[in-house]
């Protein structure tokens, strides 16, 4: 049960011919002295200038071989656009009341799908203590995120624009990341990656796009859980985007073992490598373990809102090591002890979708484990 008031807003149009709605009110910095990761900066300003692929190819290069992430600047996206789909992200959760939620929930366990809904209190953290995370999730599906009967009552008039976001997120953000990694890896050429995600005869990722709010844990819940809201893990995807927002709360786990804060960058991204692109790499990158933990004192009370696109290669790519890459023939490793069925990028997501936060976990001190397709994965604490 959603502990937000619903809000009433109007949708009719301001004076830019946008619809009118309630802006985010976006929360101060943390001022905390707290350990601060230090990852790579994409400046995609650099692109078309002379030279400037290469470098920032080598830039990817060293984040990804390193850590797994790293920040994206100057990516095309105005504050002003960001600061609108966040306010748009505040619907689903603050407009649309919680009977109506129930009807858009995900079938997650059922058909290992995140469409529409994940609900609070549906995975376990620790010691019984449940999440208090909820998102609302859309897919691409040739370019667009669904019919308006799709979705909530409230959502249906932004569905344009979120279809617009996401269609530009492709284009101008995920596409050049893919480039970067293709040049790095010494790929064929530089749209190598994007084919396997818009390929030339119109198939398409199936991303999902994803607004998520963390509501604080009681003080009690977070004694029990160490302070972690979300257990350290890897996304399932192939490159996650997240769009920065100020609350001080992801940890990326460093490779001295610890874990370090992403800092919000205004206007930045923070991005970085799934599981599909790490099978498909052979492990040449790293699928990159991160969580969401309690914020600092001067946060500690307040909700993050998150706004996410999470790519996805084609639902019937075999996550097979890319030997078109001479580095990934040198180096890369095809981990799936059944050679006769690897799995395919749709067969991946909904097995960990599916299995994510709800099976029973074989307990170890560092981390617990699963095995996917007789894959270990694991799950830090």
């Amino acid at each position: 049960m959603s502990s937000i008031a619903i809000q009433t807003q109007t949708t009719s149009p301001d004076s830019t011919g946008a619809l009118r709605l309630k802006p985010w009110n976006k929360p101060p910095p943390s001022t905390a002295d707290v350990e601060y990761a230090n990852i790579e900066t994409v400046d995609l300003s650099l692109w078309d200038k002379p030279g400037g692929k290469a470098e920032l190819a080598a830039t990817v290069g060293r984040a990804l071989t390193r850590d797994g992430f790293f920040y994206v600047i100057n990516h095309t996206f105005s504050q002003e656009e960001v600061d609108r789909i966040f306010s748009i992200g505040q619907v689903p959760f603050d407009e649309v009341p919680d009977d109506e939620k129930h009807k858009y929930e995900a079938k997650i366990k059922e058909k290992g799908t995140f469409r529409g809904y994940k609900l609070p209190s549906f995975w376990e953290i620790e010691n019984g203590v449940r999440d208090r995370i909820e998102h609302y999730n859309f897919y691409n599906e040739r370019g667009s995120v669904g019919s308006p009967d799709e979705h909530p009552t409230a959502l249906r008039p932004f569905l344009p624009e979120i279809t617009a976001f996401l269609a530009r997120s492709r284009e101008q953000i995920l596409r050049r990341i893919l480039a970067l990694i293709s040049l790095h890896l010494q790929l064929p050429d530089e749209d190598y990656l994007w084919r396997l995600h818009k390929a030339p005869d119109g198939r398409e990722g199936r991303d999902l796009f994803r607004f998520m709010v963390y509501d604080p844990l009681q003080e009690e819940e977070a004694k029990q859980t160490n302070g972690v809201y979300l257990k350290g893990h890897t996304d399932f995807n192939t490159i996650s985007i997240l769009f920065s927002q100020p609350i001080t709360s992801l940890q990326i786990l460093m490779p001295n073992g610890e874990w370090a804060y992403a800092k919000h960058r205004p206007n930045g991204l923070v991005v970085n490598i799934g599981d599909q692109l790490s099978l498909l790499s052979g492990g040449v990158l790293r699928a990159t373990v991160h969580r969401v933990v309690r914020p600092p004192e001067d946060q500690v009370s307040l909700r993050r809102l998150g706004v996410f696109h999470f790519a996805h290669a084609i639902d019937d790519t075999p996550l097979l090591p890319l030997y078109d890459s001479p580095i990934i023939r040198e180096k890369g490793v095809n981990i799936f002890k059944d050679k006769d069925h690897v799995p395919t990028a749709a067969e991946w997501e909904s097995a960990r979708i599916a299995s994510y936060g709800v099976v029973e976990l074989k307990k170890g001190q560092k981390w617990d484990t699963e095995v996917i397709a007789g894959v270990e994965v694991k799950h830090y604490k």
